[in-house]
């Protein structure tokens, strides 16, 4: 048997063209399944509020130009993303032990006043990273910025601290911790980085020295006591005057108003009185002249006709037993001559003085 014969189990004729088809089966597959795991080597993700730089494990270089942000990117085999937190990061120095940290949490700040006094500082702070410049940061400090932000942190905190007295830290709390933070501010633009935020926790002085600061706080909140309390009672008092005035004022207004009113009331009466007047002198006029009184009968017609006016009045005539009620008034009064000047033109023209 030949050499051929045994190293190919097919038909001597088509036993090259088979072998060739399968090895082109198996480095196709061979070659799909490779494209297949560098495709998926190549895909990588950056986690949300987090920035990536694009990172080369073959070559050991890095993208710093190019900063991504929360995503799945195709970046290419052998490459990763170098991660750096996006969100605002909160640094305490604190031995507060009964409060949770929230960050990362380092001992309570130790140093002097002005005047040289012992002072302990509790501080927390937010700083975040610049986006444009994350790649600048990981040129100079790769990953391990933070130790050099808590560093310098530490450092300006207690450099500001140091320029005051122990009373301003007590009395000028808000301006230390806002001149605190634009230290810190200031030093954290230099490694691309800001300063969002400070609160001081806490300002521990010697113990003598916080009771005499205790003292001197609550006699001067006696004296602003006081110092309220009499502006209390001035604006009393000027409340007081000026209410007496508008008081006053509404008296003579009432008084003023009384008074014309009375005026008002007056007058009128007294002009209904003054027509009431001309009227029964019109009235009269017109009966002495239609009736041709004289003064004398006249002032007798008036006796006469006040007689229905008066209560309870009577007119008799005659004498003894036989005397009769000429005129009998009504018990409630009358008005005095309720005919007017048109009624009179309707009588009938009296006798005269020489017919009577």
């Amino acid at each position: 048997m030949s050499d051929e014969q045994l190293e190919c189990p097919f038909d001597a004729p088509s036993c090259p063209e088979e072998v060739h088809s399968t090895a082109a089966y198996v480095l196709g597959g061979l070659g799909t399944l490779v494209a297949v795991i560098l495709t998926i080597l190549s895909l990588q993700a950056v986690p949300n509020l987090h920035y990536g730089i694009r990172y080369n494990n073959a070559r050991k270089w890095a993208d710093v130009d190019n900063v991504y942000t929360a995503g799945r990117y195709f970046i290419g085999p052998w490459n990763s993303f170098v991660l750096f937190p996006a969100l605002v990061q909160n640094v305490e120095f604190s031995n507060t032990f009964n409060l949770a940290p929230s960050g990362d949490r380092y001992p309570a700040l130790h140093t002097r006043t002005k005047e040289g006094l012992a002072l302990n500082l509790e501080v927390a702070l937010q700083y975040k990273l610049r986006q444009a410049e994350v790649g600048k940061l990981y040129t100079e400090f790769n990953v391990d910025f933070e130790a050099f932000f808590v560093s310098t942190i530490r450092e300006s905190v207690i450099k500001v601290a140091a320029d005051y007295e122990a009373y301003q830290l007590w009395d000028q709390r808000k301006e230390v911790g806002d001149q605190m933070q634009r230290e810190v501010n200031s030093v954290l633009n230099k490694t691309y980085a800001e300063c969002w935020g400070l609160q001081l926790l806490d300002i521990a002085l010697p113990k003598a020295f916080d009771q005499s600061i205790v003292q001197t706080q609550v006699q001067n909140q006696a004296i602003s006591t006081e110092k309220y309390a009499q502006e209390s009672a001035q604006i009393r008092a000027m409340t007081s005057v000026i209410e007496s005035q508008f008081d006053k004022r509404i008296k003579v207004i009432k008084a003023g108003g009384e008074a014309n009113y009375t005026l008002i009331t007056k007058t009128a009466k007294a002009k209904a009185k003054k027509m009431v007047l001309d009227t029964e002198a019109k009235v009269l006029e017109n009966i002495k002249d239609q009736l041709h009184l004289v003064k004398k009968d006249l002032v007798s017609y008036q006796r006469y006709a006040a007689l229905p006016i008066m209560s309870d009045a009577k007119l008799f005539y005659g004498f003894g037993s036989e005397s009769q009620v000429l005129v009998d008034a009504p018990r409630a009064p009358a008005r005095v001559l309720q005919g007017s000047s048109e009624h009179l033109e309707k009588l009938p023209d009296g006798p005269t003085r020489e017919e009577l």
